[in-house]
């Protein structure tokens, strides 16, 4: 093992583990990722990045190389019962995670970044700044980053698991299929909505999400089959997308945690969903982990390394941004799966006939995080 004594640890080499490292190795700040699994796993999934997240993307250098393989959609168009409602220009990149873990990961290595894998965290002194892994390792460090997910072990050594998350009442189903379409699709309807995305010029990305009690488990792991989708979602949608059939498809249950502030403990800041997980109905997770990212590493920079007045200034510069878009994506979900005919009638003549639409998502996509 190296000396890693003046170095900023990442655990976790998701979107925002990642991303910080780029930003860190910019500014020529040491850094080393550590991520459990033996590779990246994409497992099959999509991710939309609207303007606040591309930004981040852009201040890094990497947009138009992710927009050379993905998807580049110019509309998005609204649905109830295959109706449509009405549509709209949109300026959203879509793609898939492996591409976007892909142009991160190649961008970190380049800059001579480190990252181990096979390094599955085992525990932490907060108070020494050293971590222990379970494949027998022990290093010291200068500052721990966490990147390691809604399930962080790292948040658990922190803060003691008193703060588990707990389902959010929804439920969704992903996949990816073979299908060449140029814009957004999205169907609303009773308990349930779906998106429908291109992440390049011959794949998109399917997803619906439910509202039920039944929970289902947080994890991209957990196969799902095709009659229990057909349970889910109404036939006359399923049938446009014939290859959903014969693809792999996965469910996950969609967890959140009350407190979302908790953003820093001791000699540990936590990005990401680590930090704040949320629901995906406005599309912010892998956003919000590129600005936290950003933030945070603009933040190391210029408080030359006072890893302790970075923390306090990054919890007062992103908790209320956390907390809007957690509290717009809540009610995104009960906009997009209303129940009453006549309420639901009403939301789409007021989606038609007024700009609510980009008035909506305008404060989301035009933020730009003011270092101070």
């Amino acid at each position: 093992m190296n000396d890693y004594k003046k170095h900023i640890a990442i655990i976790g080499a998701g979107i925002g583990g990642l991303a910080l490292g780029c930003f860190l190795k910019k500014h020529k700040i040491d850094c080393v990722i550590f991520e459990r699994s033996s590779s990246i796993n994409h497992l099959g999934a999509g991710i939309s990045i609207s303007p606040n997240g591309s930004n981040i993307l852009k201040k890094l250098d990497l947009i138009d190389q992710i927009k050379k393989i993905s998807g580049n959609p110019k509309r998005a168009y609204f649905y109830n019962e295959l109706e449509e409602i009405t549509s709209l220009p949109v300026d959203i990149v879509t793609t898939s995670r492996e591409s976007l873990y892909k142009v991160l990961l190649n961008s970190y290595l380049s800059k001579q970044g480190e990252i181990l894998f096979n390094y599955e965290l085992n525990d932490i002194d907060l108070h020494n700044k050293k971590i222990n892994f379970t494949n027998g390792f022990s290093i010291n460090v200068n500052h721990i980053v966490a990147s390691d997910g809604i399930n962080s072990k790292c948040r658990k050594i922190a803060f003691k698991d008193d703060d588990k998350p707990f389902y959010s009442g929804y439920s969704v189903w992903r996949s990816i299929i073979s299908l060449d379409q140029k814009n957004i699709e999205f169907y609303l309807g009773k308990n349930f909505h779906s998106v429908v995305y291109p992440i390049n010029s011959k794949q998109v990305s399917f997803i619906a999400a439910v509202k039920t009690d039944t929970k289902t488990n947080e994890s991209w792991r957990q196969e799902g089959y095709f009659n229990e989708l057909a349970n889910d979602i109404p036939a006359n949608i399923l049938e446009r997308f014939p290859a959903l059939k014969n693809s792999n498809l996965f469910k996950w249950g969609v967890y959140i945690r009350k407190d979302i502030t908790k953003l820093f403990k001791e000699n540990i800041t936590f990005i990401g969903d680590a930090a704040h997980p949320i629901v995906p109905f406005m599309g912010q997770g892998g956003c919000l982990a590129l600005e936290d990212a950003y933030v945070l590493g603009e933040l190391f920079v210029k408080n030359n390394k006072n890893y302790g007045l970075a923390q306090k200034i990054y919890k007062k510069n992103r908790s209320k941004r956390i907390k809007y878009i957690q509290r717009r994506s809540l009610n995104q979900a009960k906009l997009n799966h209303i129940e009453n005919p006549l309420i639901s009638s009403i939301r789409n003549i007021i989606m038609r006939h007024t700009p609510i639409m980009s008035l909506m998502t305008k404060k989301i996509w035009e933020y730009k995080p003011i270092i101070d």
